[in-house]
């Protein structure tokens, strides 16, 4: 089970969703520290299930001295001395961005300190970088496993044109060719990540589309996709992000029985897969050179990917804002009267490119996506706390007399440091969001997470509106908190009447 995902549902629907993984037997559960509070969660859950055989797959990154500090946080939260697997996130980007990695007093040496010392039994890593580098991974004979993506697609939502960057990126299809032999041979496990192509293979239950740029005549099911993959005999386990029971209770049983799929369901998800690759953009950046408007192709349909399969709308990047990158009203492609942009896919690019535009200013008009670095400059909330807010997600008009979601994405724009009372136990005071509708269900929503300046973190709540409202007012303020209670010192972020059907 993926975690990553909870951080944008309410706590008991991430709780309950990994309650219920559990029961049904998933025994090993990927987390880190940045994954807005989801190790608290995971350990909260295994504690209430009782079982003492589930993995917990953890991995940090940044300086020695804080990964050190997230090792043994992570023993903390989870009761143990003891960890069986702990790792280095993204140990790639760690490289490129000068942090000690492979040194003598470096993250790896650290791991290997805490083999010998027994507190650690193995050590992983995870990577997006191209084959070559993990095949490098693989030849150290350092890791026990190592994570990576693969799907039958050869892509997902997150894949990006890695030369425009300067950087060879993961490459699906030869890390299945070449990667997977390879760590078997070396005995190496391997674990799967991005299995659902980020919603781009299969519908999400829990954050459904906002609109699909495919039209496949036989949609996939999750386990029909969980199964393919389990079938390698190089995959030790696969990794699909989970944040609703119902997610939880198709993918786990994708584990149960035999994992070889049918010759009928093979065909079925060979069909389907040449359906999606026909009309999705892998962004593989062929194209980029042959566009008349030298539009950046590939890093728009990515937007426009990321937006409306929002599981990982969290990994969005400011610098490459949708409307940084098209910021007029009329799509490029509508006015261009040369078009001699080529797909080696055979996507129709301008017809492709007009779709994920229109959309695009659909979702901006709903409120439906985060802000551009511009408009967040001038988005400053003043108060005992200095925020920003990035996104609020509400759904307009409410709903009576049903659950309503309200999800916020909001930035520390001070200078000290958000501190939570789950991972520095000995505070004083913290930070929590406080929220009501109409005056009543005041909720007081903690935070999971340390935040730094700069950084962000999400709050996600449920409220219901009676039956018979023509309006309701919704109100949410940073609330600055005592152990035994509130303080009263609170930043609004919003306090406002909304229309209700």
């Amino acid at each position: 089970m993926g975690t990553a995902q909870l951080r944008m549902v309410p706590e008991a629907q991430a709780l309950a969703t990994l309650r219920r993984g559990f029961q049904l037997g998933i025994n090993w559960v990927h987390t880190a520290p940045d994954y807005g509070g989801a190790e608290v969660l995971v350990a909260r859950a295994i504690a209430e299930t009782g079982r003492d055989d589930i993995r917990v797959f953890s991995s940090s990154a940044g300086t020695v001295e804080h990964f050190g500090w997230t090792f043994e946080n992570t023993c903390r939260l989870l009761g143990r001395k003891r960890l069986e697997i702990f790792g280095i996130s993204g140990i790639d980007y760690c490289e490129e961005s000068g942090l000690d990695v492979w040194g003598p007093c470096g993250l790896l040496a650290f791991l290997e300190k805490m083999r010998r010392a027994g507190r650690l039994k193995h050590i992983f890593c995870s990577t997006h970088g191209a084959p070559e580098y993990v095949g490098r991974l693989i030849a150290s004979k350092r890791f026990d496993a190592i994570m990576l993506s693969y799907n039958p697609l050869g892509f997902h939502v997150l894949s990006y044109h890695g030369a425009a960057e300067g950087k060879a990126f993961e490459d699906l299809k030869r890390n299945c060719g070449e990667i997977f032999p390879l760590a078997r041979k070396q005995r190496i496990g391997l674990l799967v990540i991005k299995p659902l192509a980020g919603g781009l293979l299969c519908r999400s239950r829990a954050f459904p589309a906002h609109r699909r740029f495919s039209e496949e005549a036989e949609p996939l099911r999750a386990a029909e996709v969980l199964r393919a993959i389990l079938h390698h005999p190089e995959v030790s386990a696969v990794a699909p992000g989970m944040a609703c029971v119902e997610e939880v209770e198709e993918n786990a049983l994708a584990g149960c029985g035999p994992v070889d799929p049918s010759l009928e369901e093979q065909r079925r998800l060979d069909r389907t897969v040449a359906e999606l690759q026909r009309s999705l953009c892998s962004r593989c950046g062929e194209c980029e050179s042959t566009c008349s408007r030298s539009l950046p192709v590939s890093w728009l349909f990515r937007e426009g990917y990321i937006w409306n399969y929002p599981a990982d709308t969290f990994e969005a990047l400011g610098r490459l804002h949708y409307f940084k990158l098209h910021p007029d009203e009329e799509p490029a492609c509508a006015r261009c009267d040369r078009r001699t942009c080529r797909c080696p896919s055979g996507i129709d690019i301008p017809a492709g490119l007009i779709r994920v535009h229109e959309q695009m200013r659909r979702l901006r008009r709903q409120g439906l996506m985060h802000a551009t670095p511009e408009e967040l400059e001038g988005r400053t909330v003043e108060g005992p706390v200095r925020v920003r807010v990035v996104c609020r997600e509400l759904a307009l008009p409410l709903e009576g007399g049903a659950p309503n979601r309200c999800r916020l994405w909001v930035e520390n724009a001070g200078e000290d440091n958000w501190l939570s009372f789950f991972t520095q136990p000995h505070l004083a005071v913290s930070l929590g969001l406080a929220v009501s509708a109409d005056g009543a269900q005041r909720q007081l929503l903690p935070l999971l997470h340390d935040v730094g300046p700069g950084q962000r973190t999400h709050f996600a709540y449920d409220f219901q509106v009676p039956q018979g409202h023509e309006s309701c007012r919704v109100r949410a303020e940073l609330q600055i908190c005592r152990r035994n209670g509130v303080t009263g010192e609170s930043t609004l972020l919003f306090d406002e009447h909304v229309r209700v059907e």
